[in-house]
């Protein structure tokens, strides 16, 4: 009999995916952000004229980027953030008598 045959395992990069300035899922939602331009963009051009379609497809991609920078730069996972302070009582039950005597 032979011995069972190793295999390399792949971990990936262990580091999110990088594209220009935009990290992991921020990289879609720029993707997003230039398709949404493009179809309205789209849209106007056949529904009124392509200088409106091209100036739809700026008034819409550009915001939207600016969008998916500005959370981006909160960070990669949203989490909630609160500016207050907790309290948590103790759950342990002291016995004072026995300190006294």
């Amino acid at each position: 009999m032979s011995a069972p045959e190793q295999y390399k395992i792949f971990k990936g990069l262990q580091r999110p995916l990088v594209f220009k300035i935009f990290k992991g899922k921020y990289i879609y939602w720029a993707l997003g952000s230039v398709v949404a331009g493009v179809i309205s963009g789209g849209a106007a051009s056949i529904i009124f004229s392509s200088m409106a379609g091209a100036i739809t497809m700026v008034m819409v991609a550009i915001p939207l980027m600016l969008f998916t920078i500005s959370k981006q730069k909160e960070g990669l996972f949203s989490k909630t953030k609160e500016e207050c302070i907790y309290m948590i009582p103790s759950q342990t039950k002291l016995d004072r008598s026995a300190d006294i005597t």
